[in-house]
């Protein structure tokens, strides 16, 4: 499993992407995980941690984990009390859509309350 802790900045999320495709190349290479899942798992963590920067609060945690063999689990965590919403945007809004690609892309998807009155953690499988 791979985890680490972000700041709460725009900049975490390229840190994490260059992260989580490095800590999948071995996994690439031997041909256990699909080069097209990764890159899947990078746009959707994208998604899933900018929301945590921008909507979020404290610091981002981002932990990825294979599951059943080739899936791959990223879970996206924060002290913020408000969870991610899919709605419909109208169709010249320039932001409001991660969410809905998650739940497109993804083969599950979730969200978890934290412990306490605050927090919460966003997560999403890729693959078989």
């Amino acid at each position: 499993m791979f985890h680490v802790v972000l700041p709460p900045s725009p900049r975490s999320v390229g840190v994490a992407r260059w992260l989580i495709a490095e800590w999948c190349a071995p996994w690439v290479a031997a041909s256990q995980v699909e080069e097209d899942t990764v890159e899947s798992a990078l746009l959707l963590a994208s998604e899933v941690i900018t929301n945590a920067v921008v909507h979020g609060d404290g610091m981002v945690r981002v932990s990825l984990s294979r599951v059943d063999g080739s899936s791959l689990r990223l879970e996206v965590s924060d002290d913020g009390g408000g969870m991610p919403l899919i709605g419909a945007q109208r169709a010249d809004a320039e932001s409001g859509r991660g969410m809905a690609m998650v739940e497109l892309l993804s083969t599950r998807w979730g969200t978890e309350l934290g412990v306490g009155p605050l927090g919460k953690t966003v997560w999403f499988e890729l693959g078989a």
